[in-house]
Order: C-alpha cells, then structure tokens, then sequence
C-alpha cells in the first residue's frame, strides 16, 4: 500500500474560540453499508483471481438486497425524523456492456444483476414512501472508478462496473430551506469533488489490474434550527488496517482528521455552532502510537488516532454526556446473517465543538431484531445508526 502526504497538514489541530448557542438539533449518522467486503478484490494476487473477486463481491451486494434494505434504513429515519442527516457508504454501481452478452449473462446475469443500483436513489424513494419529505442537500463524491469484468469465464471482459462512493447530508422538510453548502474549495488540498473535497492523505492499493486510489472526503453545510445557525459536517476516515507489513497503516486516518481538524478550525466562523458526524472508524479505545517515526511532522512525533484527535482539539463525544450504555455501532457480520446483533465497536460518532448542555434521547437505531427484514432476515446495514437530540445555551 501506498501513502499520499499533503505538507499543508500544518494546518491541524488550529482552534477556534467557542461560540455561544441557543436550540435544539436531531441529528443521526448512518454508514449505509455498500454490501461486501472488497479487502479480497484488493489482495487478489492476479488478473483472474481479481475477476473472481469482484464477481463474488457483486454476488454478496446482490444477495444483501439494498433495495430492501433501503426500506428498512428509510424507517430508521421515518421513525425519529431528525433535522439532519449525515449518510456514508453512499453508493451507486452501474452495468456497461463491453460485447454483446448472451441473455442470461453480462450485466443480466442473474448472480450479479441485483446489486446494480443508486442506493441513493432508493433510500429517497423509501422516504418519500414513507411520506417523510426529506432532501438532499450535499454530497462528496469519493471513490469513482470503472472494473472491467469477464462474467463468461472466457478470458474476455465483457461489461465494465462503474462503481461510485458518497457521502450525503439529508434535511428535513422543515429545515431544509436555509440549508446552504459551505464551499471548502479554497481549503481543499486534496480535490473537490461534488459538493465537498477529498482528504489528501489516501490509501492507495496495487491491485492486479492497476493502483486505485481509495478516496474519503467531507461535506458541509450552513443550517438555521430553531433560529440557531449551525455548520454540520460529515465525514467517513479511511479505516485503521493492521497491515503486518506496514505496522504505520494508522497513519492515513490519522492525517485525514488532522487535516479535517485544522480546515474546521480555520474556517467555521465562531458564531456558528460546530457538529460534526459520521463513520471515523476510530473510538476511543484507539492506542496512540508513539515516535519517532519514519514519518513528515508531525507525524514523526507519534499517531494520535481520530478519536483522540477530536477530543484534544475541544469537540465533545455527544454519547459521553450522561449515561453508561455502550453505543456500540459496529459490525455485523458481511452478509447480515448474523441472528443476533454482534456490534461491538463505536466508530460512528457525533462530535461537538461546542459543549451541549444537554444530549438526549441518544440511540443506537437498527440493531434490534425487529429492525431486521423479512423473509431475508438482513439487517438494515453492518452498522447501527447513531442519533441524538443536542441543546445548546448561553
């Protein structure tokens, strides 16, 4: 694996001055899960075993039904209504036909033709379903790439699979008008993509057919609740990976939340009440990894993982404000067949740069039986959802 550094990381970890709030604000996080694991198209030693990988990955994406599942996250939200929403795992895969398939193969083939879908799309028609009005208001476009698969077995590619990664912000009918995009482009080191940008620091794998660069970004906007103004980011970190060839693997998430940090801080104007939400793939149980390292500063001086990171710089964990329960948000298992929820992890989180005074109504959302499908049995995603009502004052 690959590293990519951005010397403009100096930036991180700048404070702001705390704002003073007054209201009220619901808001959630949910990792919608794109359907498999593709850590095997990754490690596939070869042209062939690569193609296999990802027809097995299609198959699971088509076997987790997203278009189920979509009904059952839409009733997570219908079933709290928040005012904002910050979506990860945002995808959508499309079907191109490379050379004529026969009728039951190609992008038809009835193994893989299920997981060619906008999951965006769907979890918008759910809602409307539902007769919850609920809009998308910003969107960052991170991973985008085209696989060209041989779905024959005969050596020939013959469709190629656009697969395309977001993460989105929802609003609610009621607060949907006065959100605005915040435009981070003059504080974007890595690209702008859509409405947000992606981090500079990415995981870059070499992969049998080539390097793909495996990008995360962040998305923001202005929002005025209950005549509160807000700025309400979201965000998905690359995931820890315990590469025992490459023990400063940690470092990629590491980078993208200094780099998160200091953008924030050095561009949310401080009468603004700071959230920030999403899958950062880091808790608080993270070690910190101390220097010195083989590493551009201030990395050379030890990795402080996301979490530790966010709480140094000031933001409060929402969950952590009264109360004992877990809030454990990660995983089920890959193919949502686990009876019984299994998550044992909280990496998906609501951060503050503000101290509420209050957060209630906290919930972990989706991981009790009832939530799952039928006859299937699926889950609504890998991960749970994670929502809060926060309450600010002078």
């Amino acid at each position: 694996m690959k590293f990519v550094f951005s010397t403009t990381l100096a930036l991180a970890l700048l404070a702001t001055a705390p704002a003073l709030a007054d209201g009220r604000i619901d808001v959630m996080t949910q990792n919608q899960y794109l359907g498999a694991d593709l850590n095997p198209i990754i490690a596939a030693p070869n042209p062939h075993a690569f193609n296999a990988a990802v027809l097995q990955a299609l198959s699971q994406i088509a076997a987790n039904d997203f278009e189920t599942r979509a009904g059952l996250l839409a009733r997570l939200i219908a079933g709290r209504i928040p005012d904002l929403v910050g979506l990860q795992e945002v995808f959508k895969f499309e079907c191109r036909p490379i050379a004529p398939p026969p009728p039951s193969g190609g992008c038809n083939d009835p193994s893989i033709a299920g997981a060619f879908n906008d999951h965006l799309a769907r979890t918008m028609e759910k809602l409307d379903a539902l007769g919850e009005n609920y809009a998308v208001v910003a969107t960052v476009e991170n991973l985008k790439i085209g696989l060209p698969v041989d779905t024959n077995l005969d050596g020939d590619f013959d469709i190629l699979v656009d697969v395309l990664d977001r993460d989105v912000i929802l609003a609610s009918e009621a607060v949907e008008a006065s959100a605005t995009v915040v435009n981070y482009s003059a504080f974007c080191t890595g690209r702008t993509a859509a409405d947000g940008c992606n981090y500079f620091v990415v995981a870059e794998a070499d992969t049998a057919l080539g390097p793909i660069k495996q990008q995360r970004g962040w998305v923001g906007i202005d929002v005025t609740v209950d005549g509160t103004d807000y700025r309400f980011v979201n965000t998905h970190l690359e995931v820890q990976r315990p590469d025992p060839t490459n023990p400063l693997s940690p470092f990629i998430q590491a980078a993208q939340s200094a780099e998160l940090i200091g953008v924030l801080g050095a561009s949310t104007p401080p009468e603004k009440t700071l959230i920030v939400v999403g899958d950062i793939n880091s808790s608080s149980e993270d070690p910190v990894i101390p220097g010195p390292l083989p590493l551009p500063p201030p990395f050379d001086q030890g990795i402080v993982p996301p979490y530790t990171q966010l709480v140094a710089s000031g933001y409060t964990d929402a969950w952590t404000l009264v109360g004992q329960i877990p809030g454990f948000s990660c995983c089920q298992k890959s193919d949502l067949s686990n009876q019984r929820s299994i998550l044992d992890e909280r990496i998906d989180v609501i951060f503050s740069r503000e101290m509420p005074t209050k957060a209630k109504k906290k919930r972990v959302l989706g991981d009790n039986i009832p939530d799952k499908s039928a006859p299937k049995g699926l889950w609504p995603s890998d991960h749970g959802s994670v929502a809060a009502e926060l309450e600010f004052e002078n």
